[in-house]
């Protein structure tokens, strides 16, 4: 489903354990996936939606997180899907402006 800049699969396909990348104006790229934080109290793990966002034409696994754009946990839920859709749509947009104006 079309969300903005990004055509996005529904919550489930999180709820199944799935990763999504994809990317955008050939260099602003993303991943959506589903992760777990340790809580400082108890030592559960929450499970969390991660994105992270990272810039170039390298895939996910050739990227090292000091590189990473963004790197954010949002709640696991439908809700934190549209957070998260939000957040990306803004930077997509802030980063096509940046591309129009002839900034990398």
């Amino acid at each position: 489903m079309l969300h903005g800049f990004l055509d996005l699969p529904t919550f489930t396909f999180w709820k199944e354990k799935n990763n999504w990348t994809g990317s955008i104006f050939q260099s602003f790229n993303y991943r959506i996936f589903r992760d777990s934080v340790k809580n400082e109290c108890d030592e559960e793990e929450t499970p969390v939606l991660r994105s992270v966002v990272w810039y170039g034409t390298d895939c996910f696994d050739l990227v090292k997180p000091e590189d990473y754009v963004l790197d954010h946990n949002e709640e696991f839920s439908p809700e934190g899907l549209e957070k998260t859709i939000e957040l990306l749509n803004g930077m997509a947009g802030e980063y096509k402006d940046k591309l129009m104006r002839g900034e990398k």
